[in-house]
């Protein structure tokens, strides 16, 4: 790892959700940035990354919680009954652009002020209460990848982290059958300490990026919140 300073840029969400949770953390926090909702991380040095508790399933300082509750984002008419919102195109549509992070909140807001307006007054509450119910199935399903996704990134750097220990015991038993006053690595030696460079840099590398990822979760309910927000301020009741 160079001491020199580096810029890494990264899109917050840019398909980071669209991965299946298996891949989505391990590749997409380092992809090439795309325009608009990107995030930069500047230094002139590389802070050493956090240890990670071997133990812990959740590797984030924000607490994990597993669902989101309708109750802390809505006080609109109940949801729980409505289904079938995929089979009202204008709704499946609107819900497809306000859950995709390319699209920003204020535009997200614009759209659904548009479509309660174009509602005829009779229906405008009900409609708006079914985007809100498609929108919350749909985002929350996002979330719940999210979070499989950084419980499994945790769980790679974990067997990375043992790797490591594995490797640094192989180096001091090659060490230990250095001849006495031979100070050049034999090539074995050499060659286990190359691969625990590397090793090494990588597990920082990906390490770095935790806590990016931890954020995820936060900005999601961020955004289902703004919407909710818009979708209530547009009923009539």
């Amino acid at each position: 790892m160079t001491s020199t300073a580096r810029r890494y840029r990264m899109p917050l969400f840019a398909n980071l959700l669209m991965l299946g949770a298996g891949a989505m953390l391990t590749g997409a926090l380092a992809t090439a940035a795309r325009a608009g909702g990107e995030t930069q991380i500047e230094g002139a040095k590389e802070a050493a990354p956090p240890p990670i508790d071997m133990k812990a399933e959740w590797p984030c300082v924000q607490g994990k919680i597993e669902s989101i509750s309708v109750g802390q984002i809505w006080d609109g008419p109940p949801i729980e009954n409505i289904k079938g919102w995929f089979r009202e195109k204008d709704v499946s549509d609107l819900i497809e652009v306000l859950s995709s992070r390319r699209v920003p909140v204020a535009d997200g807001e614009a759209a659904i002020k548009a479509f309660a307006e174009a509602q005829p007054e009779d229906k405008r509450d009900e409609k708006l209460t079914l985007l809100f119910a498609g929108l919350f199935d749909k985002i929350a399903g996002q979330r719940r990848v999210v979070m499989t996704g950084i419980m499994k990134y945790q769980k790679s750097q974990k067997e990375r982290a043992r790797e490591l220990e594995r490797q640094s015991t192989d180096i001091g038993a090659l060490e230990s059958k250095q001849p006495p006053g031979i100070i050049d690595d034999t090539p074995e030696l050499a060659a286990a300490r190359e691969k625990f460079n590397w090793a090494q840099r990588i597990f920082q590398e990906r390490q770095s990026s935790m806590p990016l990822a931890c954020e995820l979760p936060v900005l999601i309910e961020e955004r289902l919140y703004a919407f909710s927000h818009a979708i209530r301020a547009n009923m009539k009741s």
